[in-house]
């Protein structure tokens, strides 16, 4: 294993040294930026481009500043010119074309767990390029509700739901996932489980984020959890689980999805679709690594105490033919948690595949590698083709649990519709299971 995965990271994160090739601007002193706006503020949209009069223009941070002012996603139409002036300085021009929406949408899913959601959006309705949402999500395991708020690189979140389902334990130490859109086990392919019990989750979250320079994320939260259960044997950390959530995040040329929101269905929000059909000058290399700590207690007015921390790494290499290989490292550690707030799987899974299934434990580990083929890609949408393989193993005081699978998404994303539509095939490499499911959303 470790034969394998040092020369990929060193493919990954030692390209960044790289150098981008010179264009013919590179090491040109900017001496002004000139920004049109049809709706929001100038103002606005000046801060969100990085670049500043007096620097020193280099091609990565122009391109870092274009992307910046795309994933607004209020914009139809961005037109960017740089200009030569006389004293050999340049001059960034801007003609931005912007819009607004309020979109209400409601839709609905069947099968084992059926499932219904409603939501309504709205963005730059008031000129001051914001973002507003209310969401909701019911199911016949319980309901979810949440609003977001996003203005100036910060984002607000207030959710509350309710959870109210059958969990079921197997004869190798696995659990039923849990979740809206999640999948029964299969009762031939497993058996029936050796325990299950009914389990009752109350929880409201609220949550702070913030981006600086579209290279770091902090955030912070909290989360108050009331969990009960009922069955002949349950677990024994019945109460509230309330926990603080801080984590910090620093990226670059992280991969985007294509579409612009839900502003798309109105032509908003699509102003980088060019560049996103365009072939790239050269490679393109990304990274992003993030550190989250949850902790609980008396202090969070918990009845357990909760210490836990998950570390994520990936990288990825963007071709010149906007095709996409991506490597996930994950680790997770429990200093002191009750079963509830155990490592799941699923914190360490790259999330692309779909389990019935999932393994919980006190440290885990995991790695996934995919690649993202387009091989339609026009001014109507893209096609997605995405074959991954990923792996956790998790430890809970004995013999280490593995839980992985490969498998493929194939999903095509429409310009103007918000979100990819597709199927996603699971083959589960420990037990032999399998999962097709169709999703909606998630794709490159």
């Amino acid at each position: 294993m470790k034969k394998f995965f040092v020369p990929l990271l060193l493919i990954f994160f030692c390209s960044f040294a790289f150098s981008q090739e010179n264009s013919d601007f590179n090491g040109k002193t900017v001496k002004e930026i000139n920004i049109k706006t049809s709706r929001i503020s100038q103002k606005i949209a000046r801060k969100k481009f990085l670049m500043q009069e007096g620097e020193v223009f280099f091609e990565d941070n122009y391109d870092t500043a274009r992307q910046a002012l795309h994933d607004m996603r209020v914009f139809k139409s961005i037109d960017f010119n740089i200009t030569e002036n006389e004293d050999d300085t340049i001059s960034v021009n801007i003609d931005a074309k912007d819009g607004y929406y309020v979109f209400p949408m409601i839709f609905g899913s069947g099968g084992s767990k059926s499932t219904f959601a409603a939501a309504l959006m709205e963005a730059n309705l008031f000129k001051a390029g914001e973002m507003l949402f209310l969401f909701g999500v019911f199911s016949s395991d319980g309901f979810s509700t949440m609003a977001g708020f996003g203005l100036k690189n910060n984002f607000f979140a207030i959710g509350y739901g309710g959870m109210q389902f059958e969990e079921s334990v197997y004869k190798n130490g696995s659990y039923s996932t849990s979740g809206m859109f999640t999948a029964e086990p299969d009762k031939d392919k497993f058996g029936d489980p050796i325990n299950k019990y009914d389990v009752k989750n109350n929880a409201f979250s609220l949550s702070w984020s913030r981006s600086f320079y579209e290279k770091l994320s902090l955030s912070a939260g909290f989360t108050a959890s009331d969990i009960k259960y009922k069955g002949n044997i349950t677990p024994s950390d019945e109460g509230k689980h309330n926990k603080a959530v801080l984590a910090v995040r620093t990226f670059k040329n992280v991969k985007h999805d294509g579409g612009g929101g839900f502003g798309a269905l109105f032509g908003i929000g699509l102003s980088d679709i060019a560049d996103k059909l365009a072939d790239l000058p050269k490679e393109k290399y990304g990274y992003s690594a993030g550190l989250t700590y949850e902790t609980g207690g008396d202090y969070t007015g918990s009845d357990y105490d909760i210490s836990k921390i998950n570390l994520k790494l990936s990288g990825n290499i963007e071709f010149k033919t906007r095709n996409v290989i991506l490597l996930d490292i994950n680790a997770a550690k429990d200093f002191e948690s009750r079963f509830n707030d155990k490592i799941k799987s699923r914190d360490v899974l790259s999330g692309k595949g779909i389990y019935s299934r999932e393994f919980r434990g006190t440290q885990a580990i995991g790695t996934g590698l995919s690649f993202v083929w387009h091989p339609v890609k026009n001014k109507t949408g893209i096609l997605s083709v995405v074959p991954f393989i990923e792996n956790a193993i998790l430890w809970n005081g004995g013999s280490p649990q593995n839980h992985g699978g490969a498998g493929a998404i194939v999903s095509y994303q429409i310009w103007r519709i918000p979100f990819p539509i597709g199927i996603n095939f699971t083959q589960n490499l420990n037990d032999g299971s399998s999962e097709v499911s169709f999703t909606v959303g998630g794709g490159f």
